[in-house]
């Protein structure tokens, strides 16, 4: 039974990691504020999203294999599935956002002085807030497994 706890500590974390790191990154993308030392901020943020997703998967896994409820009632919940599926959907979404600020920090490289266009700045906070909707859910779905549902 500690061990179930733990488990679910450790993707509990990860999910709130995940919410902290999307957030931030949210915070400090907005027009007029997204120069060279925040693209670097921005950068450093986006490789502890990818942790997140990575450390939510892994502690789903470990939980779903070495916890109370086993994989025999696990892998056939909806649920799990449909959680599965929208962290899927948030990795594909955060992936053009990777590729931006890719794209972003070597343009501000070439030049110091260089800042993203307001438009590009204005569709990538788009994207970070869809995918903190889609985040909501994930929780929600969590707490129904958690209660018997699925």
């Amino acid at each position: 039974m500690l061990t179930d706890a733990l488990l679910l500590y450790l993707h509990l974390s990860a999910m709130l990691g995940l919410v902290v790191f999307l957030t931030a990154k949210t915070s400090l993308t907005r027009v007029d504020a997204v120069d060279v030392v925040v693209l670097t901020r921005l950068r450093r943020l986006d490789v502890w999203v990818w942790g997140s997703f990575a450390a939510m998967l892994v502690s789903g896994l470990a939980l779903m294999f070495w916890g109370i409820k086993g994989p025999q009632w696990l892998s056939h919940n909806p649920l799990l599935w449909a959680k599965v599926a929208l962290l899927a959907l948030m990795a594909v979404m955060s992936w053009p956002s990777t590729r931006r600020l890719a794209q972003w920090s070597l343009q501000g490289r070439r030049s110091a002085s260089w800042v993203p266009p307001a438009a590009e700045i204005r569709q990538e906070r788009r994207w970070l807030m869809a995918q903190s909707h889609v985040m909501v859910i994930i929780p929600l779905l969590a707490t129904l497994m958690s209660h018997g549902f699925g």
